[in-house]
């Protein structure tokens, strides 16, 4: 019997494309989601629903057309990352036909701030003229149903950030910013 199963599962695996295997690997991958119906975004995410267009800066030169704002809802536009001009290379780029770009946030409070997308892409933030990655103070799957694919956390100090996007397996994923904590 168990000869029959280790027969079974190594034929398994040699009929399984690899491209199959390597896709569950990928780091940035969101499982997909069966979903009867769309569950509404957690609180104070409702503008997750609405998103407005705003294309990604390929260089710190063009943050003044790729502003978010906290509370608001983007349908954003990536570039390939070969054609994003990154302040610090990013730690995750390096995959084959993957997406990025560039984005500043402006935060005028203190406070706990929720970087959430409909992808995964890779997300290093960084304080005003740092060349050292904000470290993360929470990261996890956004809810069920929502389309929300990642969520993650940053504690953040009043002035202009710049979010840099990478290793995004789509050109066009939805980003939103809010403020959950103090």
């Amino acid at each position: 019997m168990a000869a029959r199963i280790t027969q079974a599962l190594i034929a398994l695996l040699v009929l399984t494309p690899a491209s199959a295997l390597a896709q569950d690997q990928r780091p940035n991958t969101v499982p997909p989601e069966t979903c009867p119906a769309k569950t509404p975004p957690p609180a104070g995410m409702e503008a997750w629903s609405q998103p407005a267009p705003l294309a990604a800066a390929l260089a710190e030169t063009g943050l003044d057309q790729a502003a978010l704002k906290p509370g608001h809802a983007v349908a954003a536009r990536f570039a390939p990352v070969a054609q994003v001009k990154y302040r610090v290379p990013p730690e995750k780029a390096d995959g084959p036909a993957t997406y990025g770009g560039l984005y500043r946030l402006t935060i005028t409070e203190p406070g706990v701030y929720r970087v959430a997308s409909s992808a995964a892409p890779w997300m290093d933030v960084f304080a005003p003229g740092s060349t050292a990655p904000t470290r993360s103070a929470h990261f996890g799957h956004g809810p069920a149903c929502t389309g929300i694919g990642k969520m993650v956390e940053f504690a953040l100090q009043p002035g202009d950030y710049l979010l840099q996007f990478s290793e995004s397996l789509t050109a066009d994923p939805e980003i939103m910013v809010v403020k959950t904590g103090g």
